[in-house]
């Protein structure tokens, strides 16, 4: 009767945990989630997801510092949270850089149970972190002209070798600070311009 009672009580207990975790918001998995990628614990990270298909991807060697989360938007079995990610690029001359980006982390509720759509998620998180990266990447080579011209080529030298994995990342965040300045370079030239000099009236003798 006792070993019934105590098989009872651990069916329950289990019962109960099975219960709770059952019981966990999107905003709860979705933090479990990036708190996981954050600790590059991979293995966390697959059991909140749907499919397991969460890899070590190239993009993944920025360095993820945390996550903010906004209120889920629930829809029929969906549920959208907004999630704001932020990381630094494993560089020391720039380490100290923080950038972020957001996205809506997706997740489904299977068998009552709410778990992150790993495959959708990802694809929104490597679409947005390469735009991230150029933007952030622009407003570093923007401050580094401030500092002179060899802070500005050495900078540029060790994100080029940092960006060699990320594509045309780098290419697109040169291109844009070319163009930025070469248009406040024109605005520039534009102000120092002298005004263009008027005739002088001619006296007229009155008749």
């Amino acid at each position: 009767m006792k070993k019934l009672i105590n098989l009872t009580a651990l069916v329950f207990l289990i019962s109960v945990n099975m219960a709770n975790a059952n019981d966990e918001t999107p905003n709860e998995v979705t933090k479990k989630f990036w708190n996981a990628m954050v600790n590059d614990d991979l293995r966390t990270a697959k059991s909140l997801t749907i499919r397991s298909k969460i890899k070590r991807s190239s993009l993944l060697n920025v360095k993820l510092k945390g996550v903010e989360l906004k209120e889920a938007n629930v829809i029929n079995g969906h549920a959208f949270v907004p999630t704001t990610i932020f990381f630094a690029i494993p560089i020391e001359a720039v380490e100290d850089k923080e950038c972020n980006i957001t996205i809506d982390t997706e997740l489904l509720k299977i068998e009552d149970k709410w778990l992150v759509d790993d495959i959708v998620t990802m694809e929104s998180y490597n679409t947005a972190l390469r735009k991230g990266l150029a933007s952030c990447t622009t407003k570093m080579l923007e401050n580094a002209i401030g500092l002179g011209k060899e802070q500005y080529e050495e900078l540029q030298k060790k994100l080029k070798k940092s960006f060699d994995i990320f594509g045309d990342t780098f290419e697109d965040s040169l291109k844009s600070i070319k163009e930025r300045l070469k248009k406040s370079l024109k605005e520039l030239q534009e102000e120092n311009e002298p005004a263009p000099q008027l005739p002088e009236p001619q006296k007229v003798e009155k008749i």
